[in-house]
Order: structure tokens, then C-alpha cells, then sequence
């Protein structure tokens, strides 16, 4: 099974998380604020534009900087994530929303899993009984989940850090929150993810393996950075065939036993493997953002963005991290 593995450098595990939370707000004074909550784990950023849509990202907690890193200029105005591998409480999501609300609405991104959507979809429900307008968008990239479903039964991997980055540049445009809403809905329908784990003792590929153990999909021989890059490319690009003409962001996730330095060489390879089928690129990013698979390989992600999505892709820079 591919799980995260046990924590062994703690104190105590009820308190890591907190422990979390005040570890970046230590290392980044005066930006944060954490709201105590008994069932969730809540920070929000201290300066905020009271004339823009506030955007909230959720999830369990565990992931690498997302959740708990992806608060800041560029990304998230608040975070909320429940325990490990839990999702985030409903009145946990909904004080947070009431507490840095300013009128402008709020928008939820979650990744589209059962417990996220229910608990996102009761804060919408709450806030709208209080006169707070707020969306949520359900993040759904991964290819290989809910196979020969539509896409909105799918669920969301790392190719959520890119819809935060994206809703937040379409606030900060002073954009309203039904305009952040429809261009965020527009980037997750145009982009896709798939999982790459590496069977080292086989020397095999395997695409689709679910972070909680679920079988790999597909299986291939491994043979180099570039047939992994052309095997990946060929099963993302075949479901953006819609999107003719789109220029292409990518995104490599390593997992938590991939190297720097393999992060980088498969960037360069898909680069290459992408130009090479006429494809153009708008821009990219490496990093450990999404950390559930205990394994060597990476999660990719591609986004076909149009002239409007193209607007709001740019470097967005977490305290430790750049997507």
C-alpha cells in the first residue's frame, strides 16, 4: 500500500498539527492568525484587500504544503484542514468564511471527495442563511479515479494548488465572486492529473495507484525519464483534445521518495515530449506540494488555459515553496 508512512520525529501526535500551524506562523511574523477550533485546524492570513473576494482552501491535513502552507499573498486567504486524512469540519470552514467575509462572497476550493463536499457544501448552506454569498469549486484532475465517469464524479490530487493560485489572481483582479467562480470551474474543467509510482523492485510504471492503497490502472516497463513522459503525456492530452489550441501549464508533484534532481529531469522531459507535439507552454512548476504517496514518482499535471485562464497563471511563492 502506498500510505503515508509513519511519523516518527514528534512530541506527541494530538499536538503535530498544532504544532504545524505555529511553526509557520513563527516563521513568517504578523502574517497569519490561527483560529482555534476543537475539530479542525484553522489559520488565516492578517492582511487581506477588504475589497476582494476571499478564497478558502481545504482539506485533510498531512499533504505537504498543501493544506497548511498555501495561505499567503497569491494563494488562499485561509486554510482549514481537519486530522490526518480527515476532512475539515463544516463550522469550521463556515466561522472562518464569517470571520474574514467583507462582503465580496467567499469561495471554497476542496478536493472532490465525500467528506470534503459534504462539509464544504454545509458552510455554503450556513453562510447563505446569514446573507454571506459564497461557491465552492470540487477539484476533480485525477484521470484514473471514478473511471468511465464523468469528470465532476472524479476525485483531486495536486492540480488543486494550481485552481488556488488561479482564484486568487481573478480576486485580486477585483473580480466579482460569481466572475471567480466561473474562471475557477473553467480551470478545473480543463485540467488533468495523473499519479506515476515507480515499482523499483519490478522496474515497472505504475500509473493510477490511489494514495490509500487503491491498484495501479496501468502498468508499463520503466525505461527513462522520457518514456515516462511520453506515456504520461499521451494519457493526460488524450482527454484535453476538446481544449484544441490551449497553451499548456504544467506541473510536476514529486513524491516523498523522489529526488530534487528527478523532479527536474522530468520536467524537461515532458517540456521536450510536449513541444515536440506542436504543444506550447505558458509555464511550470516543481515542488513537493502534495505529499500522500509514500513512493518514488511524481504527480502531473496539465492545464490547457485559454486567453483568459493564461491572465491569471503566474509564480505564486508559498514561505518555502514556489507553484
Amino acid at each position: 500500500m502506498r500510505v503515508i508512512s509513519i511519523m516518527k520525529i514528534i512530541n506527541n501526535k494530538e499536538e503535530v498539527l498544532g504544532e504545524v500551524l505555529e511553526g509557520i506562523m513563527f516563521t513568517q511574523p504578523d502574517a497569519y492568525i490561527r483560529m482555534i477550533n476543537e475539530f479542525s485546524y484553522i489559520l488565516y492570513r492578517k492582511n487581506m484587500d477588504d475589497k476582494k473576494v476571499k478564497i478558502i482552501a481545504s482539506g485533510g491535513a498531512g499533504r505537504g504544503p498543501l493544506f497548511e502552507g498555501f495561505a499567503g499573498e497569491g494563494l488562499a486567504d485561509a486554510v482549514v484542514t481537519g486530522d490526518f486524512n480527515c476532512a475539515p469540519n463544516a463550522y469550521a470552514l463556515y466561522d472562518v468564511a464569517r470571520t474574514i467575509d467583507r462582503g465580496r462572497g467567499i469561495l471554497f476550493l476542496t478536493n472532490n471527495y465525500a467528506g470534503d463536499y459534504l462539509n464544504n457544501d454545509m458552510a455554503v448552506e450556513l453562510l447563505s442563511k446569514e446573507g454571506i454569498s459564497s461557491g465552492m469549486v470540487l477539484v476533480s484532475d485525477d484521470i484514473f479515479s471514478a473511471r468511465g465517469e464523468p469528470k465532476d464524479k472524479r476525485g483531486g490530487l495536486s492540480g488543486i494548488g494550481i485552481l488556488i493560485k488561479i482564484a486568487s489572481a481573478a480576486a485580486e483582479d477585483g473580480l466579482s465572486l460569481e466572475e471567480v467562480l466561473r474562471i475557477t470551474q473553467k480551470a478545473n474543467d480543463r485540467i488533468r492529473t495523473a499519479a506515476v509510482c515507480m515499482n523499483d523492485d519490478l522496474d515497472l510504471m505504475e500509473f493510477g495507484a490511489g494514495f490509500s492503497g487503491e491498484a495501479p490502472v496501468i502498468t508499463e516497463k520503466f525505461q527513462s525519464a522520457d518514456r515516462l513522459a511520453e506515456s504520461a503525456i499521451e494519457k493526460i492530452m488524450g482527454e484535453l483534445d476538446s481544449y484544441q489550441g490551449g497553451r499548456i501549464y504544467l506541473n510536476v508533484n514529486r513524491m516523498r521518495q523522489m529526488m530534487y534532481v528527478e523532479g527536474y529531469v522530468v520536467l524537461m522531459s515532458l517540456k521536450r515530449k510536449l513541444e515536440k507535439k506542436g504543444y506550447s507552454l505558458i509555464g511550470a512548476s516543481v515542488g513537493g506540494y502534495y505529499d500522500a504517496y509514500d513512493a518514488n514518482g511524481c504527480i502531473i499535471s496539465l492545464l490547457s488555459a485559454d486567453s483568459e485562464l493564461e491572465k491569471y497563471i503566474k509564480p505564486a511563492k508559498g514561505y518555502d515553496f514556489t507553484i
